[in-house]
């Protein structure tokens, strides 16, 4: 089988931490190039590529698989370095770019890569708003390459198996999803909280997740059509200062949103309901649950093990253990690239990503609005008005009304 020629865009902590252990176990890509323009990211990430590959390699020697240890091995002593990732464009044959960095540099790094003819893909979110991501839809159908945005969670084992179930009628026509993404925050980044590189808060780190996931579940073919920030919480500031890198810091991003999102089904009109809760000020809600005409669903923990919890109105109730529970992230680099071998779209292609950032948008906008519903279209003609009167600025001057909203 050919291998996947991959160049990696930014070499810190979600790639040396995530990605880079991920390449080890993945023999559909071979990882050639690393860019960043901070040489100590760099020397960090050879050191890491070193150990993890080593470590693999004398792993799968012990099992016998002596041509795949050697492989591992080559690619550890082969991997090039660059302090400007248009360099590793220019000389280096990539088949596929993994774009690692922060926030504001996802779409211009994406759109380079595309432009110099390989296909690329993104951690989330793929931009820092739905304006950048209209750039990289663009540049995917000028290349006419291939685009992810690498949304881990719905690789789970536990929301593949619930989505089976969904599709089986277990709890009849799905109507209602609560899906909580949260954790206490990222204090020991600081670019994070930073709303000009980050783009956002926790809607945008967090919040993103649950998004994909509410969709996923009710069905990717269901439409997005409308957007409301959740009336008691919406998107907020709840703990107003933070020790961010060392400091006492005033917060000038949301650190908390509870979002209403609203699918329509195109075939028949019916829709869906999704609560997402994209946090950095912990759960509200306990679990994923998802609510049929005949019962619901729910993830649970008992025992250290994760199971699902099937219920119907007429008061039976199981509980299916969730099994394979694998890493997210190796399956959804090594799905990326059996998309770049057979030449396959992805399910989380430029179209998706596009109309994530719509919904996260369109919620920040429904909070500009005190809280009222947004449909998509109706955001989207907002910021065809943005583009239209700042150009290239359009996407700083939305962060710009984010920041002011949240600072007043």
């Amino acid at each position: 089988m050919r291998e996947v020629r991959v160049g990696v865009i930014g070499a810190g902590g979600v790639f040396r931490g995530a990605h880079l252990p991920a390449y080890a176990k993945i023999s559909e890509a071979r990882l050639v190039a690393i860019a960043d323009p901070v040489e100590l990211a760099l020397k960090a990430a050879l050191r890491k590529a070193k150990e993890i590959f080593l470590k693999e390699a004398e792993q799968l020697n012990q099992l016998g698989l002596v041509e795949e240890a050697e492989r591992l091995k080559q690619i550890s002593s082969e991997i090039r370095v660059y302090r400007d990732y248009h360099e590793m464009l220019k000389k280096e044959e990539l088949d596929l770019v993994d774009v690692c960095t922060p926030h504001k540099y996802h779409a211009p790094a994406v759109v380079d890569s595309l432009r110099a003819g390989v296909n690329a893909m993104v951690e989330k979110p793929p931009a820092r708003t739905y304006i950048e991501a209209l750039d990289i839809v663009e540049a995917v159908r000028e290349s006419e390459k291939l685009f992810q945005v690498n949304e881990n969670y719905i690789f789970a084992s536990g929301i593949y198996l619930m989505r089976k179930l969904i599709e089986t009628g277990v709890v009849g026509e799905v109507e209602y999803v609560i899906v909580p993404c949260s954790h206490y925050g990222p204090e020991g980044k600081a670019w994070f909280w930073h709303p000009e590189i980050g783009g956002g808060g926790s809607l945008l780190d967090m919040g993103v997740h649950a998004i994909g996931v509410a969709w996923y579940l009710v069905g990717l073919e269901k439409k997005p059509v409308a957007v409301k920030a959740e009336k008691f919480t919406g998107v907020t500031i709840r703990s107003k200062e933070r020790f961010i890198d060392g400091l006492y810091t005033k917060i000038r991003v949301e650190d908390d949103a509870h979002v209403l999102i609203r699918f329509e089904d195109p075939e028949d009109g019916s829709t869906t309901t999704a609560l997402i809760e994209g946090s950095w000020s912990g759960k509200e809600f306990s679990s994923i649950t998802i609510y049929g005409t005949r019962g619901f669903i729910r993830d649970i923990r008992r025992d250290g093990k994760l199971f699902l919890e099937v219920n119907d109105y007429a008061g039976s109730s199981k509980l299916v253990e969730v099994q394979g529970t694998g890493s997210t992230i190796v399956s959804e680099i090594r799905y990326m690239c059996k998309c770049v071998l057979s030449g396959t779209k992805s399910l989380l292609n430029e179209e998706y990503a596009a109309e994530v950032m719509a919904i996260i948008d369109s919620a920040y906008y429904s909070e500009m609005k005190g809280r009222r519903t947004v449909l998509l279209e109706e955001f989207k003609g907002f910021a065809e008005k943005l583009r239209q009167e700042y150009g290239e600025r359009a996407s700083d001057k939305f962060i710009e009304m984010k920041t002011k909203l949240f600072s007043s």
